[in-house]
């Protein structure tokens, strides 16, 4: 794909509407901000032409930006130290791309994974700019929008929000109210005296301060933390059609659990067959569960920013190979470990995150220790409920191609609404060892 860079530019809200205060404000980060990794996330979107031309959309995009300012803040440090975002500073915005592709739009479709989509938006090593968008224009006239975001700033859910928002602004909707609570976080406050009922330590943070002593348990750690060659790992992606999944997997479940819950249960025995774990040793799945909507009392539903917990599911290899209610027996676990990521389980990193706010950077996600190979936890994302396939940009063009970029990470799985389909297909990203890509695609049907 020869893509060639037209200019750059960083862009800034404008318009009526804005939702930041008159002066500079700091902004600080949420326990549940915190928590996430430390990241762009990047994601590719398709347009098959006509589309509207590149000023159009960055109009809409500057409208947009005003009812989320946060993506055009900076990420810094107040006075005491702690992480928080600088809205309304002298720096900050959103990092423009203007580019063209040679080929045509048909050339690439449908769209899969690989490192050639890394072309189509800004490098996300070190970015100066939290939000970056790159609209490629191929010679058809088709348009790709290569965006990615620091997941700092906000969850898929919040994300899916932004795009659909800019998409409709695209198409000439008028603009929703300003999200009410984006600077009132008030709501999301610790228990007096705040306490913690559950294990946040190990789970969802580590303290990279602590030494080599685990007497505590704050050392613990659930990956291996091994990194390989990024070249050594390889992204493709697994279609189940609705048919597969409502006749084949959910009736081996007696049809007790979710669409996710089912496919990941199955996908979580099928990686593990593939790659090649002995009959003992725990295997963990590690799941983003978005708890909006568990929180007492639930969140408001036009919030900004990042509320999701992990929630682990844990087994031997050997109950996971076992042909005969083996996949139940999974999907059982996977959705007892989602039930668990409750009201309760975030009231408590409410508090622990009240108890440990003056700790600054030494307090680090779970994450921020981890290698490029997961193995033998699997990472599983779920984006079948995000909006992400409602970014619609009109003009006549449809949307033709979604997906995240390329991203050299062992065991991670992400779950998308199955392209063309509105039957509930889904489609799987997964990101493996070359070595085990194959045994995994040709055993990804198999109910063995």
């Amino acid at each position: 794909m020869e893509v060639q860079v037209q200019r750059s530019f960083t862009l800034f809200p404008t318009g009526a509407g804005e939702a930041t205060p008159g002066e500079p404000y700091e902004l600080p980060l949420t326990i549940f901000d915190r928590c996430t990794v430390d990241i762009h996330i990047a994601v590719v979107y398709a347009f098959s032409p006509p589309t509207p031309s590149n000023p159009a959309l960055l109009n809409a995009l500057s409208q947009t930006l005003c009812l989320f300012p946060t993506l055009t803040g900076e990420l810094c440090h107040d006075s005491s130290g702690l992480p928080c975002f600088l809205v309304g500073g002298q720096g900050g915005g959103a990092l423009v791309v203007e580019a063209t592709v040679a080929s045509t739009l048909s050339d690439h479709l449908p769209l899969e994974p690989s490192p050639e989509l890394l072309k189509l938006h800004p490098p996300t090593a070190e970015p100066a700019h939290l939000l970056q968008v790159q609209l490629n224009r191929f010679r058809c006239g088709g348009l790709a929008v290569g965006l990615s975001c620091h997941h700092k700033v906000a969850d898929g859910a919040s994300m899916g929000a932004f795009l659909a928002a800019w998409g409709r602004a695209a198409r000439g909707i008028p603009a929703s109210a300003p999200p009410a609570t984006l600077f009132d976080r008030s709501w999301i406050r610790p228990r007096s005296p705040p306490r913690c009922e559950f294990e946040h330590w190990g789970t969802d943070f580590i303290r990279l301060n602590d030494g080599d002593d685990d007497d505590d348990g704050r050392r613990q750690h659930y990956s291996s933390n091994n990194s390989v060659d990024p070249s050594r790992i390889t992204n493709f992606l697994l279609h189940y059609s609705a048919d597969f999944i409502s006749k084949k997997l959910k009736p081996a479940t007696n049809f007790k659990y979710t669409t996710f819950e089912t496919l990941l249960a199955h996908l979580w025995r099928k990686i593990t067959a593939a790659r090649g774990l002995a009959g003992d040793l725990e295997t963990t799945v590690r799941v983003t569960v978005n708890v909006r909507q568990r929180m007492n009392p639930p969140a408001p539903a036009n919030y900004f920013g990042n509320l999701v917990l992990n929630a682990y599911a844990k087994a031997k290899a050997a109950t996971l190979a076992v042909a005969e209610g083996g996949l139940e027996a999974a999907a059982r676990m996977v959705h007892e470990a989602i039930a668990k990521a409750d009201g309760e389980y975030a009231q408590s990193m409410v508090d622990f995150g009240a108890l440990h706010e003056p700790e600054g950077d030494s307090l680090v996600p779970v994450y921020g220790e981890e290698g490029n190979v997961l193995s033998p936890v699997v990472d599983a994302e779920s984006w079948l409920r995000l909006r992400f396939e409602e970014m619609e940009v009109g003009g006549g063009g449809k949307l033709c191609g979604f997906l995240p970029t390329w991203v050299p990470l062992e065991g991670l799985l992400i779950f998308l609404p199955a392209a063309g389909e509105v039957t509930g297909g889904v489609d799987v990203m997964v990101s493996m060892l070359e070595e085990q890509a194959e045994a995994m695609k040709r055993m990804s049907h198999s109910l063995d």
